[in-house]
Order: structure tokens, then sequence, then C-alpha cells
């Protein structure tokens, strides 16, 4: 497990780091740009995870991108399953 601090949300399921990397939440599937419901799933990630420190683990790649499970430090529920909550599986 690593700690970063997100600097920008790409989509509903991508972020990048301070460091310039990508991530990519794992089993999140949310629309991509140009596509219906793109604004407000990133939205909803950048509500949950915008500015913040993140502990992630690593749990596959995608293209350039880390997969990942993610949370915030002292959270045991991870962003992955809130955004599983809010609808994007």
């Amino acid at each position: 497990m690593a700690k970063i601090k997100v600097k920008k949300i790409i989509d509903g399921d991508t972020f990048q780091d301070t460091k310039g990397r990508f991530y990519r939440l794992a089993d999140i599937n949310a629309p991509e740009k140009k596509k219906s419901g793109y604004q407000k799933a990133k939205a909803i990630l950048k509500d949950l995870i915008g500015d913040e420190e993140l502990i992630i683990k690593q749990v596959g790649k995608s293209y350039t991108r880390k997969v990942v499970i993610a949370r915030k430090p002292r959270e045991k529920t991870t962003i992955n399953q809130k955004m599983r909550r809010k609808g994007y599986k």
C-alpha cells in the first residue's frame, strides 16, 4: 500500500496524483468524456477524493494507469465501495 495526494479528477473512475501518475478505480465503470452522465460521475468522485490524501493498493494495470483500491486514511470504506453504492459498477 502507498499514500498519494490527489491532484486532478479525470472522470468518474480515473484520477491523477501530484506526481503526474494516473490511477483507475478497480471494479468501477463510469461514463467516459462526451458520454451521458460523465459530468455527474466526475463530480461525485471529486466530492469524494478531490485534493485528498489516499491510501492505495494496486490490483492491476490498464494502459498506463494503475488499477487500485483506494481509501482515505482513518476510513475503512473504500472509495471503490462508495462509487459502487452510487451505481457505478
